[in-house]
């Protein structure tokens, strides 16, 4: 796959792979000093209610505790809110979930503050608590927050429903729900702080966006953001959960136990707290309504979507409007009105997770396009084919698509690799299915916030070049793949470009890593900055070979005269020569996608400049007399744009689709009056190696305009379809219509056995 080029679209083995395959990578809680204190939250056991006191006494009498910290003790704002809702990082007056931070005990050990806190008293009135995101929009709710319980109202519209309706030979309408997610990544939440003696302080964990952290720590401790230094330890997964407020509440609390006790502080989440205290994949409720003609060509869908964010706001809105642009999947529909709500309730925060909203809007679309293509006796490959984006196509929200367009060729590919048109019923009380699901992912953040990025390079003496970042590494590569994209744009090897750790005194902030932004806005403003290196270089090398610019060539990290080859000099003398001052040779690059016009107020428009497009097949198996449901093998190709590293996108693609798995078949965070039931990973179920099923990953490229070299996201789309072409394979085995996940045993049972009386 590597073409005309030298550095990417080859597979490079990821540097720390070893390490941590041989769990040697150094995370947080491996870092800690011996000497450091313990941070232990105490979290509410209401879920609505006013907080009327809190009594300490008892706490502090524990051997070994040393404070308690309230709000009280915050010297500068407590909040800790990603959008705005004003969530606390300690309740003060009143609090909202079960779950919600109260206090925290600082204490020399985890046994004192474990016990400090479990004598803590707290007292509340309780207020009306609202669990159903349906419930919580009626008129006579009780409000949750002043301004009422929607968060926020998307909508999309585009031509006229009534009218598509009217032309429908068939219309389909259902109502879809899919769970609350758990992220579960193998490391809990960690960070741990130093008050450092100028003041300043420095906070060490495990996270996805330093810089954010880094600003709302300094918010809650009162000081100018360049007096809190963050540094991101390895990481051990995220998958969202450590975007949000999680990494900050540890690292706040950390820093504002350092600050109280000038001690070093420990605040690492156990599972539990974890679970309960991070950002989840929000649980959807989603009523649907889609029409055809007689020959399958859509005519209309009108879609209302209910997004439990639980009760702060996190980025709830974001993720609504993300699934509302997204809703009516990748299809021509002349006729859209789409509206999405974001809504409190007194559950658990939801926020970011992988996929961002589309993978509950792919599995409601993609079983619309199914019943439809069985009313109309259509094969679903047929039916998907004739409605699919194209180059030239109008999106529901009215875009053109001018740039690649890669669909039809992965369902092709899909479908050839499945020998679709083979398959066949099995006969006996296991039956076979087969599922089709196809997706578009809007590349970046879109309507989601400004789309830019920072890079730096260093040139050092050996001829090696320094990258820094504020883009983070969880386990995705992007990072690595940037390396690729920095060794392709100044012709030097991989080997020869070196990541620096993320570090806000050091690092430039390069935005989020979140929205798969990383290689498609960190990846261009890395190569604007090695194409300044390159110019530099040349220009460089042309005055001491004695020629111009345009006259050298540079090859194998050797700059030489054209058509004379023994005038030369290599890049590490080159660089050697041009470092000699010791000072830092250093260039910044930067990159701003354009602006998109997509506009709330009308629903219409371009929210995302560049699409990343998949296709999905499932296999499943069905025990008809246990209900059981085991994924056989999926097939998924995806156009990637550029495959800078094939090695690691199929990595990308594997892992996305055991989480997908987890979503269709077993993964569901259980609330009851706003209490996780499931907080552990005893009873929240993911999934094993023995769950997963054969992956075959296909690579599609049609360059994108928005990436580097063409690339376009991939950590986030594979995980959109795998759920909903599982759904569609258990209709096809055993022609039942599951339409809340997951697809547990006990409830595709019910299913057959309802379908066996009627």
């Amino acid at each position: 796959m590597s073409g005309q080029y030298a550095a990417i679209r080859k597979s490079v083995t990821r540097p720390d792979s070893l390490r941590a395959v041989l769990g040697k990578a150094m995370y947080t809680t491996d870092l800690v000093p011996e000497n450091a204190v313990i941070v232990k939250p105490v979290r509410s056991t209401q879920a609505h209610a006013l907080l009327d006191g809190i009594d300490t006494s008892e706490a502090l009498k524990v051997p070994g505790v040393i404070i308690v910290l309230t709000s009280k003790d915050v010297p500068g704002i407590n909040v800790s809110d990603c959008f705005g809702s004003a969530r606390p990082l300690f309740s003060s007056g009143k609090v909202r979930c079960r779950g919600e931070m109260v206090a925290a005990v600082v204490a020399e050990s985890l046994a004192a503050a474990e016990e400090a806190g479990e004598l803590i008293s707290v007292r509340y009135t309780p207020l009306p608590a609202l669990f159903s995101s349906v419930e919580s929009i009626r008129t006579d709710a009780p409000r949750i927050h002043e301004g009422g319980n929607i968060v926020k109202h998307w909508k999309v519209r585009k031509g006229d429903v009534e009218r598509g309706f009217k032309e429908s030979s068939v219309i389909v309408e259902n109502e879809y729900i899919t769970p609350c997610q758990e992220p579960a990544p193998l490391e809990p939440e960690a960070s741990f702080a130093t008050a450092e003696t100028d003041g300043s302080v420095t906070v060490v964990g495990s996270m996805q966006n330093p810089f954010y952290v880094q600003g709302m720590i300094a918010q809650i401790l009162g000081v100018p953001q360049d007096m809190v230094r963050v540094i991101q330890a390895a990481t051990g997964g995220s998958f969202g959960g450590k975007s949000d407020e999680a990494p900050m509440d540890t690292g706040a609390l950390a820093a504002l136990a350092a600050v109280k006790t000038r001690k070093i502080a420990l605040v690492a989440y156990s599972r539990e707290d974890s679970i309960i205290m991070h950002s989840k994949r929000h649980k959807f409720i989603m009523h649907y309504k889609t029409g055809a003609k007689e020959d399958g060509t859509l005519t209309a869908s009108e879609i209302t979507l209910y997004a439990d964010t639980g009760a702060y706001a996190s980025v709830g809105p974001l993720v609504t409007m993300r699934a509302t642009v997204h809703a009516t999947g990748p299809y021509v529909i002349p006729n859209v009105k789409t509206d999405g709500y974001c809504v409190y309730t007194n559950n658990t925060v939801a926020g970011s997770f992988r996929g961002f909203g589309q993978p509950q809007t792919a599995f409601a679309a993609e079983s619309q396009i199914d019943e439809i293509a069985q009313k109309l006796h259509i094969d679903p490959l047929e039916m998907r084919m004739k409605n699919l984006l194209r180059a030239g196509s109008v999106t529901a929200t009215g875009q053109t698509l001018d740039d690649s367009v890669g669909l039809e060729e992965c369902l092709e590919r899909v479908a050839v690799a499945v020998k679709w048109k083979d398959r066949r019923p099995t006969p006996g009380p296991r039956k076979n299915g087969f599922g089709l699901s196809i997706i578009y992912h809007g590349n970046s953040l879109g309507p989601e916030g400004l789309d830019k990025s920072r890079a730096r390079l260093i040139l050092r003496s050996d001829g090696t070049v320094t990258l820094r970042l504020g883009l983070t590494e969880y386990g995705t590569g992007a990072r690595y793949g940037i390396a690729q994209v920095v060794a392709e744009t100044l012709a030097i090897p991989v080997e020869s470009v070196r990541l620096d750790p993320v570090d806000t005194r050091t690092c430039p902030d390069s935005g989020g890593t979140f929205a798969s932004r990383t290689l498609i806005l960190g990846g261009r403003a890395a190569q604007n900055a090695a194409e300044k290196l390159r110019t530099y270089l040349i220009e460089s090398a042309a005055a001491r070979l004695n020629c111009l610019p345009s006259e050298v060539e540079f090859s194998r990290s050797t700059f030489s005269k054209a058509g004379q080859a023994d005038r030369k000099i290599t890049l590490e003398a080159l660089s050697r020569d041009l470092t000699n001052s010791n000072t830092p040779i250093t260039f910044d690059g930067e990159f701003v996608a354009e602006a998109v016009d997509f506009t709330e107020e009308k629903g219409y428009g371009t929210p995302y400049l560049q699409y990343t497009f998949g296709a999905v097949c499932a296999e499943v198996e069905v025990d008809t007399e246990l209900g059981r449901v085991q994924p056989i093998r999926i097939v998924a190709a995806y156009d990637v744009g550029r495959a800078i590293n094939p090695q690691l996108l199929e990595g990308q693609i594997e892992g996305a689709t055991s989480q997908a798995v987890g979503l269709a078949l077993m993964e569901e965070i259980v609330h009851k009056e706003g209490e996780v039931l499931n907080a552990n990973l005893s009873d929240y179920y993911v999934p094993t190696s023995l769950d997963m099923p054969d992956v075959t990953s296909i690579i599609v490229e049609r360059p994108g305009r928005v990436g580097p070299f063409g690339a376009k996201a991939m950590g986030e789309p594979p995980i959109d379809g795998p759920a909903a072409a599982v759904a569609n394979a258990i209709f096809d085995a055993v022609h039942v219509r599951v339409r809340e996940l997951p697809a547990k045993p006990d409830r595709v049972l019910h299913l057959t056995k309802q379908r066996a009386v009627l």
